[in-house]
């Protein structure tokens, strides 16, 4: 079977153009271990946001969403990964992560802001 260039384009559209049942939100965390396919979940969320303004499909067969913290939001925080999400909160949904990113951690000291740009690439 071959999944053609118009289907995964059809993909993209589909995962973002409806945010009440597809990605949302973008969380941030300071949980540490490496990032898996088996991820349900951050390791320690810290905060979540909805992202900001629509998601991007403006290239073939990707998607694009963004969301900003702001410094408030941030400080504190030794941040270590992040993740998207089709719920606001992960209270009861502890399997609604769609993607989760590890990296070395960067302390945020109330003076930076954050802004999360993830872009899907439908192959």
């Amino acid at each position: 079977m071959t999944f053609t260039n118009v289907g995964k384009e059809l993909v993209a559209l589909s995962i973002g153009s409806n945010l009440d049942l597809f990605i949302g939100h973008i969380g941030i965390g300071s949980g540490s271990g490496t990032a898996l396919s088996t991820n349900t979940t951050l390791f320690g969320e810290e905060r979540r946001v909805s992202v900001t303004g629509s998601p991007d499909t403006t290239v073939a067969q990707k998607v694009a969403f963004q969301a900003d913290f702001n410094s408030v939001t941030m400080s504190g925080i030794a941040l270590s990964e992040f993740g998207l999400f089709n719920v606001a909160s992960g209270t009861g949904y502890p399997g609604s992560v769609w993607s989760r990113n590890s990296f070395g951690s960067v302390i945020f000291d109330g003076t930076n802001e954050l802004q999360v740009t993830e872009t899907i690439h439908v192959f």
